[in-house]
C-alpha cells in the first residue's frame, strides 16, 4: 500500500477505508500463503474486533477485493491473493540499501509492528527467507537510531518522534514543523490543560480534541512541557494507553473516537453499491510512492487463471464474455491492472484449443457452438428436380435472361426475392446501420433471417459463427447466432411467433451501442406490401401445397395455379412470395415460367403485374400437337403483350 501522510484531521469514511487498508495488508503479511477475498474479509473483521452479519462480511470482502486489486504491491492467481513479488508478479527495486527500506515497510504499516511481519516484506524485495530479516531487523531496532521498540517488543521508526537535538525548544519546533498549522491545532485542544504526568496530559488533549491528532504535534507539546522524558519514552507511554489508538499517519484517537470508525467500516460495508465510489474518493489525489519499491510485470493471465476459466465453462453449456470471466478470478473493471488482464486472457483464449470465439469478447467451449447453426435448416434448399411430360421432356423449362420478358430482368433484382443460394446483390462499400426485415414463409418456421450480400457488414464479418443478443422493445434479450457462410441469422423462432403474422411481418434491425447487441424493432402491426398475404389466402395455398407434392406439379402448373385465382394479377415480388409457400423456387426459375408460357402475361395499363390469360391458355390448347414454332415466334404474335 502507499506512503501517502495523511493528515490528522482525515474525515471519518477517509479514517475507516485507512484501518481496513492497514489491517488487510497485515493479514497477508502474516499469513502462511495465499489467501482467498473471504479469507482476508474474515481475518480483517477479527483484526478490528468486527462481529459482522454474514451480509456485511460479503460487503467487506468486496471492500478488502477492491482494495487488494487496486494497489500494486498485492497480486491474484486462482482467486487468491498475496504479494505480488512473492507471487512472481512483479519486479522489486533492489537499490535502496535494506536498512531504509525496512523503515519504509514499518511505516507503510502505520504503525509499531512484530519484526516477523516487516521481515517478510523484506525478504519479498530482497531474496533471502524471512527468518534471515527477522534476525536483522531485531538487531537493527536495537543497534540503529532510526528505530526503537515498544514496551510490548514491536518495531518503531525515530521518522514518528520528534528530533530534540537542538537546545532550544523554538529550535526543536523549527526543526520538526516546518509547516505549523498542525501543531497550532494541538496548541488549541490543549488550551489551559497542565498536568504533571506526561500520558496524562496527551490523553486530556486527544479527548478534547474530538478527533484523530497528529502524533508528532502531539508528542512535541508534551515534551516541550515534560522535557525529562524522551520522546520515545512518551510514546510508549500513550501506545500502552488503554483508551487511545493510533491511526495511520501516525495519528491517535480515543477509544471512543476509534470505536466510531469501526461504525463507519460496518456502514460502509453495508453499502455494496458505494464501495468502488467509497474507495475512490479516499485515495489521495496528490502522487504517491510506493514504499515496496515493486514494478508491475506485463500482465499474462497465468496458466493456473486459464484452468480456472476452463473448469468453470464446464458447468454451464453457453458463451461467456471476456469480461465475466475477469470477475470470476476477481479482476474487475475500474481495477489497477483490469484492461492489462484483459487484453492478456483474450490473447490467451484466442490462442487455447479449449476454447472457440463466437465474436466480440465472447467464448465458449470448443465444440459445443450448437451444430444446427452451421447447416442450412430443413425447409430452406430448393427443389432442383426435373419435372418432365408424358413424353419425357421437361416442362419447367430454363431460359437465358435474353429471353424473358419485359421487365423480368429488373424484378428478379428486387432486394426481396434476394434468399439464401439465389442472391447476386453486390456488398455495399459502408455497412449498414439498420435493416429492414420481412421474412417469408421459409424464413419464418425455421425461425431464421437471410442477410443479403448488399447487408454484409451489419454483423461482424469473423468469426465464420457469430452469437449476438437480440434486445426486443419489452427488453427482453435473446441469444442468437450469425452464420457468416451461410448470411444466416438464427434464433428468432419465438420472437416471430409471438409478433409477426406468418408471412408479410415487417420489423427492422437496428445496432445499438455494444457491438454484439441490436434492437427489434416492430412497428405496430406494420406489413410489408409486396408480401403480405392475407390469411384466408394462406389458407388456400398450403393445401396447394400439399398438392404439388403428391401430385408432383411442375412449377409452371402452381404457377398457373395461383394466377388463375388472382384475375387482378399478381407483381412479381407477391408472386415470388406466394410461389415460395407453395414450393421452395430460385427467381431464374419464375421468370423463366412466366417467359415460356403464352398465357402468362402483363397488360400495357399495368406492366409488372402478371396476370393468366385464359384465351391464350386456349390459344395454346389448340395449338398442342401441331407443328411448334420457335419460342421468340409466340412473343411476335399479333395479340401478344409487346413490351420489350
Amino acid at each position: 500500500m502507499s506512503v501517502t501522510t495523511p493528515a490528522a484531521g482525515l474525515d471519518m469514511r477517509g479514517r475507516a477505508l485507512d484501518a481496513v487498508r492497514t489491517a488487510t495488508l497485515e493479514v497477508v503479511l502474516e499469513a502462511d500463503g495465499p489467501l482467498r477475498t473471504v479469507d482476508v474479509a474474515n481475518l480483517v473483521s477479527a483484526k478490528l474486533g468486527l462481529k459482522l452479519s454474514e451480509e456485511e462480511l460479503g460487503g467487506l470482502a468486496n471492500l478488502c477485493r477492491i482494495m487488494l486489486d487496486g494497489d500494486s504491491l498485492f497480486a491474484q492467481s486462482n482467486r487468491q491473493w498475496d504479494l505480488a513479488l512473492r507471487s512472481g508478479r512483479a519486479e522489486a527495486d533492489r537499490r535502496k540499501p535494506v536498512e531504509r527500506a525496512v523503515e519504509d515497510f514499518i511505516d507503510q504499516i502505520g504503525h509499531p509492528a512484530r519484526a516477523e511481519t516487516v521481515a517478510v516484506l523484506t525478504a519479498a524485495v530482497y531474496g533471502r527467507l524471512p527468518e534471515y530479516y527477522t534476525r536483522y531487523i531485531e538487531n537493527l531496532s536495537r543497534t540503529r537510531p532510526q528505530f526503537f521498540r515498544t514496551r510490548d517488543d514491536l518495531v518503531g521508526i525515530t521518522r514518528w518522534l520528534i528530533d530534540i537535538s537542538s537546545d532550544e525548544v523554538e529550535d526543536v519546533e523549527q526543526d520538526n514543523f516546518p509547516d505549523l498549522s498542525v501543531l497550532d491545532a494541538v496548541r488549541v485542544a490543549a488550551a489551559g490543560l497542565t498536568d504533571e504526568d506526561p500520558s496524562d496530559l496527551a490523553r486530556a488533549i486527544v479527548r478534547r480534541a474530538g478527533s484523530a491528532v497528529d502524533n508528532k504535534a502531539l508528542l512535541f507539546y508534551v515534551w516541550a512541557d515534560h522535557q525529562n522524558h524522551d520522546p520515545d519514552e512518551i510514546f510508549n507511554d500513550l501506545w500502552d494507553t488503554e483508551d487511545l489508538r493510533l491511526g495511520r499517519g501516525p495519528a491517535w484517537m480515543t477509544a471512543e473516537a476509534h470505536g466510531q470508525v469501526l461504525a463507519e467500516v460496518r456502514s460502509v460495508v453495508a453499502d455494496t453499491e458505494a464501495l468502488n465510489e467509497a474507495v475512490s474518493s479516499a485515495v489521495p489525489t496528490e502522487e504517491t510512492t510506493s514504499a515496496f519499491g515493486a514494478q508491475d510485470l506485463a500482465v499474462r493471465v497465468p496458466d493456473e487463471d486459464l484452468d480456472q476459466v476452463y473448469e468453470f465453462a464446464l458447468k454451464e453449456d453457453r458463451s461467456y464474455r471476456a469480461a465475466e470471466l475477469c470477475q470470476l478470478v476477481e479482476v474487475f473493471p475500474g481495477s489497477r491492472r483490469y484492461e492489462g488482464y484483459l487484453t492478456s486472457l483474450l490473447q490467451r483464449l484466442h490462442e487455447d484449443s479449449r476454447f472457440q470465439w463466437v465474436g466480440g469478447e465472447r467464448f465458449r467451449l470448443a465444440g459445443s457452438v450448437p451444430m444446427e447453426i452451421a447447416m442450412v435448416p430443413d425447409g430452406l434448399g430448393y427443389d432442383d428436380r426435373d419435372y418432365l411430360d408424358e413424353e419425357g421432356a421437361e416442362i419447367d423449362k430454363m431460359l437465358p435472361p435474353y429471353e424473358w420478358k419485359f421487365q423480368l430482368d429488373e424484378s428478379v433484382q428486387h432486394p426481396l426475392v434476394q434468399d439464401l443460394g439465389d442472391d447476386e446483390s453486390s456488398p455495399s462499400a459502408k455497412p449498414p446501420v439498420r435493416l429492414e426485415a420481412s421474412p417469408p414463409l421459409h424464413h419464418y418456421v425455421a425461425g431464421t433471417l437471410y442477410i443479403r450480400n448488399s447487408d454484409r457488414g451489419f454483423f461482424p464479418s469473423d468469426p465464420d459463427l457469430v452469437q449476438i443478443v437480440l434486445v426486443s422493445a419489452d427488453g427482453n434479450r435473446m441469444d442468437a447466432w450469425y452464420n457468416n457462410r451461410l448470411g444466416l441469422l438464427f434464433g428468432l423462432k419465438d420472437w416471430y411467433e409471438n409478433n409477426l403474422p406468418w408471412v408479410g411481418g415487417f420489423f427492422t434491425l437496428e445496432k445499438t451501442e455494444s457491438s454484439d447487441e441490436y434492437r427489434l424493432v416492430r412497428d405496430g402491426e406494420a406489413l410489408e406490401p409486396l408480401m403480405d398475404i392475407p390469411f384466408e389466402r394462406l389458407q388456400q395455398l398450403l393445401p396447394l401445397r400439399g398438392d404439388a407434392v403428391a401430385e408432383s406439379l411442375p412449377l409452371t402448373q402452381i404457377v398457373l395455379r395461383i394466377l388463375k385465382v388472382q384475375p387482378e394479377g399478381l407483381d412479381f415480388v407477391t408472386l415470388f412470395t406466394q410461389v415460395n409457400v407453395v414450393r421452395r423456387v430460385r427467381r431464374a426459375q419464375l421468370a423463366s415460367i412466366l417467359s415460356g408460357q403464352r398465357y402468362f402475361t402483363q397488360t400495357p395499363a399495368n406492366p409488372g403485374i402478371w396476370i393468366y390469360d385464359e384465351k391464350r391458355a386456349q390459344k395454346a390448347q389448340k395449338r398442342k400437337g401441331g407443328p411448334k414454332r420457335p419460342m421468340r415466334g409466340m412473343y411476335d404474335d399479333e395479340d401478344d403483350l409487346d413490351l420489350e
